[in-house]
């Protein structure tokens, strides 16, 4: 017969569940044999509850519970980046372990001017199994490169995995104090760059990289990535030099590019102009979003790229448009002309979609380009300007037919009641000026559109109309016709408030038209 007691009862034999150091296998059978001897009955006894608070169990991470995680430095930890990095190892997503930790670590820099490596990784007291602490097994890499005027290369990396964080900054050579300043004021807009990345969702906020020291800094690249994220792996990379910067971002949501020629200032209008002519762009892009469908969120962070990229170049070299050195008037007439803006090539494009498993070659898809192209020609006293803006659309999707929204497609036959459109739209402008010996020659203004849009009707599966929509539009405009009388009246020489608003009436009107 076999006896339960009580958990406060006297015992005879109480079972504890620890383990030899030595021999455990030995002292269990131990146990076992001097169990087996008690006869006729034996009685077993459960711990106590104050027994129980011996037993060591494990998380579901692989660690004992009650332990304290233990944290391994590379070096000394009494800087102030390794104080960042202690307040940062825990955190669960990528924006907390990089908080605050590209800027620390460029401080320091300013502060030191020297080469700097720390890391912490994260164990239990047991040393065991890691604690499993940070963002879920995600990995992030950032680096940030920089190149000064006189060649020397600074390279910073920050990295996070297993819960652990790593940072380092080199450099090839020893910084002057003009150039370690410059570094420096990189902060904000470094860290500025991680946390947009960072945020969910991803931002953009270059401006600040965009915008350093270009008396002492030649170039700066900057580089994120997060893999083993799920849907929120991301990887982004940015490059500027005196002439040309880069951009490209890839995620779950899609890819986007862009690329902007800053070699030639003679091209950079007022900052009014720029600022205008980004606006009317923000409005292309918009209307291309809303009419093909597109992720709202990817062309948030296109259009932050586009503007932080172009708003502003620095300071102009000095140059003139041809055929307009000796003349204000010509300069100015020419410059109103053009969008203000640096040559440059944008692209988005949404990760596609088959969302209906009865016709899965029905793709949601969007994908739009975007470009400027100008031809400079000739000399000082007489030239040929050409500029050229293009875009080009490309999406297709599915809407329901009651209500307009997405439909939810099955592969019941009674769920199959939707429009399946497909967009193909292009757009142009070009202008062309010709000048010589200080006189307006010809200036005349070249646009088009050409949308075609097919809209299949599907009722119950069945293609009930299949109709193709095309409309083209284009328009010839002589802008030398519109600036002539002012010229001729003396308007533009003295630069008159009529002057002024015939050339903002003509920037308006040279700029690209919804696709």
């Amino acid at each position: 017969m076999t006896t339960l007691s009580s958990l406060n009862a006297a015992t005879t034999v109480a079972l504890t569940p620890l383990v030899s150091s030595v021999n455990p296998t030995a002292e269990a059978d131990t146990e076992v044999s001097s169990l087996a001897a008690l006869s006729p009955s034996t009685i077993v006894t459960i711990p106590s509850a104050s027994g129980l608070a011996a037993l060591q169990t494990y998380t579901p991470e692989g660690t004992l519970t009650g332990t304290a995680p233990v944290l391994n430095w590379a070096s000394d930890d009494s800087d102030i980046v390794s104080l960042r990095m202690a307040g940062n190892y825990a955190q669960q997503t990528m924006a907390g372990h990089f908080a605050g930790l590209g800027s620390a670590l460029l401080d320091r820099f300013k502060t030191t001017g020297s080469d700097y490596a720390q890391s912490v990784s994260v164990s239990s007291a047991s040393g065991l199994a890691p604690v499993g602490q940070g963002s879920n097994g995600a990995v992030g890499q950032i680096g940030l490169t920089t190149r000064t005027k006189s060649g020397v290369t600074v390279e910073i990396e920050l990295g996070s995995e297993d819960g652990g964080l790593s940072v380092s900054i080199k450099s090839s050579g020893t910084l002057s104090d003009s150039e370690r300043d410059a570094l420096a004021k990189l902060s904000d807009g470094f860290q500025q760059a991680i946390d947009g990345l960072s945020a969910v969702p991803p931002k953009l906020d270059l401006s600040g990289l965009a915008q350093f020291d270009t008396s002492a800094l030649a170039s700066v690249k900057f580089q994120y990535s997060v893999t083993g994220n799920g849907n929120a792996n991301i990887s982004a990379r940015y490059a500027q030099d005196s002439a040309a910067r880069s951009l490209s971002v890839t995620s779950a949501a899609g890819t986007m590019n862009l690329e902007v020629d800053t070699s030639d200032s003679a091209l950079w209008g007022t900052g009014a102009q720029r600022a205008a002519s980004i606006a009317s762009y923000l409005q292309q892009f918009d209307h291309a979003n809303a009419r093909g469908h597109g992720n709202a969120a990817l062309l948030s962070m296109f259009e932050d790229g586009f503007t932080q990229m172009n708003e502003d170049y620095g300071t102009p070299s000095g140059e003139t448009l041809p055929g307009a050195a000796y003349s204000p008037t010509l300069q100015q007439s020419d410059q109103a002309m053009l969008t203000g803006l640096a040559d440059f090539s944008a692209s988005i494009t949404d990760t596609s979609a088959s969302p209906n498993p009865m016709r899965p070659g029905e793709v949601d898809s969007f994908s739009f380009q975007v470009a400027q192209s100008t031809q400079l020609e000739g000399t000082a006293r007489e030239g040929r300007i050409s500029q050229l803006q293009q875009a080009h659309l490309s999406a297709s999707y599915h809407q329901a037919l009651q209500g307009g929204g997405a439909p939810v497609l099955t592969s019941s036959r009674d769920s199959q009641n939707y429009d399946y459109v497909r967009i193909d739209d292009s757009a142009e402008s070009a202008v062309q000026v010709a000048t010589a010996r200080g006189i307006l020659l010809n200036a005349t203004l070249s646009q088009s559109s050409a949308q075609d849009t097919r809209d299949s009707k599907y009722e119950r599966g069945v293609l009930v109309s299949d109709v193709n929509t095309p409309k083209d539009t284009s328009r010839s405009t002589d802008l030398l016709s519109m600036l002539e009388p002012l010229i001729e009246k003396s308007d533009a020489t003295r630069d008159t408030a009529a002057w002024q608003q015939a050339l903002a009436k003509v920037h308006a009107m040279i700029l690209l038209n919804n696709a």
